[in-house]
């Protein structure tokens, strides 16, 4: 769904871009910072079709309009895009020849990308009553580009808006910085992305809350997760960590070796075994707390036979391991000697 709808729970920045649109009074370059996933370049997007929207919805019929599901409060329904004029089917397809969208090209944003979208500003807009330069991650702008883009900054084009999102503002040339509305998203709370997820993928309530509480507040996060079959994965983690007390050497170091293959994915195996172990913990004290709630009856199992000192000793090692490995440490060596450490009995 198109439009300030379409995001989860940030209703300080609707608000903030919604005022400006209302106002006519636009600033010539926004700072949307937050971390990835949350929302800012749909922000961005949603701002430029509302700004050249040619059935612009506002007050109380925004709320009215077909496209606007009754469930959507009120403060994200004051002004939308309505989604089936020329521009902004063009926005939501990615032609609209005023809608400039710059993204890096591997790691870095080079000076040749900024340098083509700013001989592109020079001319006037095609068509849109408001041209929109929109750079992600600009954080990621070389320093070459990042200076490239102030000179343009400095004089911005006419009838032209610039939204550049980035983790934080830290990371962007202070000079850059000086220059754009900052407007900061949050991550999403936990309850909203929880039910986001229910009710986008059908998941059952506890497994989304379950991926919900590993999603640290994003969105993309918590969507790759479950489209990347996330709880399979946990539960075969979860799964082999329980059995390796009972494991022989061999198989405790096999479990190893198959961990060692996917480094990617490594850090996030930790923090699931991390957060078994402290269900485990918590369960004694507060069971309500727990984050795989869909776990329950195997965590109150283990539970019953675990001593909290075991168990934060052997947090503490995976902490280590994280540690000695972001240190380049021997990878085999350090997941061996922690899968010695996890096969002691709790």
């Amino acid at each position: 769904m198109p439009g300030f709808v379409s995001l989860v729970d940030q209703k300080r920045p609707v608000r903030l871009l919604t005022a400006a649109l209302s106002s006519g009074n636009l600033p010539h370059a926004f700072l949307f910072t937050g971390i990835e996933g949350i929302g800012k370049k749909t922000a961005a997007m949603a701002f430029a079709m509302a700004c050249n929207c040619f059935n612009l919805q506002k007050g109380p019929q925004a709320k009215q309009s077909d496209s606007i599901p009754a469930s959507v409060p009120a403060e994200f329904s004051q002004i939308e895009p309505c989604g089936r004029c020329r521009s902004c089917k063009k926005i939501i397809s990615g032609n609209h020849p005023d809608i400039i969208l710059v993204t890096p090209a591997g790691a870095m944003i080079k000076v040749d990308q900024i340098r083509a979208l700013c001989s592109k500003l020079v001319l006037k807009p095609y068509e849109a009553s408001k041209r929109f330069a929109i750079i992600i991650g600009a954080q990621k702008l070389n320093p070459e580009a990042g200076n490239t883009l102030l000179k343009t900054l400095e004089e911005p084009p006419e009838h032209t808006v610039f939204i550049l999102t980035a983790l934080q503002a830290s990371d962007i040339l202070p000079t850059i910085v000086s220059r754009c509305q900052q407007i900061r998203f949050n991550p999403i709370p936990l309850n909203s992305l929880q039910t986001y997820i229910e009710n986008a993928y059908g998941l059952d309530p506890a497994e989304a809350s379950a991926i919900a509480s590993m999603a640290g507040g994003s969105i993309t996060c918590a969507e790759s997760m479950t489209k990347s079959n996330w709880i399979d994965k946990r539960d075969w983690i979860i799964e082999e960590v329980e059995a390796l007390p009972s494991r022989s050497i061999n198989l405790c170091l096999a479990f190893s070796e198959a961990l060692s293959k996917n480094r990617e994915w490594l850090f996030t195996a930790f923090e699931i075994i991390k957060n078994w172990l402290r269900d485990i913990v918590v369960y004694k004290y507060i069971p309500e707390k727990i984050i795989n709630k869909d776990l329950t009856e195997q965590i109150k199992a283990s539970s019953k036979k675990a001593t909290v000192n075991s168990l934060i000793l052997k947090i503490k090692a995976i902490e280590k391991a994280e540690r000695d490995i972001k240190s380049n440490s021997n990878l085999r060596l350090t997941l061996d000697s922690l899968m010695i450490t996890l096969s002691k009995g709790y």
